[in-house]
Parts: structure tokens; sequence; C-alpha cells
């Protein structure tokens, strides 16, 4: 069951993304004005830079656990550029085909 809610959110978040990128280029029109725009908004709005700098930390986090679990797991390390490229459907599809939930200890998780 866990591994078709992933699937299906990976799917429903690819989604979401590529409409949301198309009503984006469809405001702005042409690719450098809405990087124009971002810049923009990231240098008004305090709260938006503080949440695009804690989400680009929050995903260096991420990549460095995949890249580790990748290397541990000796899985394709294919898996790290499409996270980087597009983010979580690719991740969430990884969880979905490569992770099972880890047995607990008799002693303890934390043990």
């Amino acid at each position: 069951m866990q591994r078709l809610l992933l699937t299906v959110a990976a799917a429903l978040f690819f989604a979401y993304e590529q409409v949301a990128f198309l009503r984006w280029w469809r405001t702005h029109g042409s690719l450098e004005r809405g990087l124009a725009h971002i810049w923009e908004t990231l240098t008004r709005d305090d709260m938006v830079f503080m949440m695009w700098n804690d989400m680009g930390l929050f995903t260096a986090v991420v990549l460095v656990w995949l890249w580790r679990d990748l290397r541990r797991t000796g899985r394709p390390f294919l898996w790290w550029p499409a996270t980087l490229l597009w983010g979580c459907p690719p991740l969430f599809l990884y969880l979905a085909r490569h992770h099972s939930p880890r047995p607990i200890r008799e002693d303890g998780p934390y043990a």
C-alpha cells in the first residue's frame, strides 16, 4: 500500500509541476521575463527569500542522503540527477521502488 501511495503521489506531483510551469510560462511569456520576476520577488520580499533558502538547504540535505543511500545500496546513480532536475516525483518513485521499513530490533530501534 505504501508503494502505491508513493507512486500515486509522484504522478500527482509531476502533473502539478507541469501545470504550474505552463501557467507560469503563460503568465510571463518568456523564460527571461519569468526569471526576472522570480529575481525581483526574491530581492523584494524577505520571507520569500528565507523560504527559498530553506528549500535549498532541505534539497541539499535530501540529495546528500540520496547520494549516500545509492552508494550504500549499489542502486543506479541516475536517481540522483533525476531528483536534482525534477524534484519530488523521482524521489517518491525511488522510495516506492527501493525502500522497505527498517525492522525494529528487539532491544529497541535506537539501541
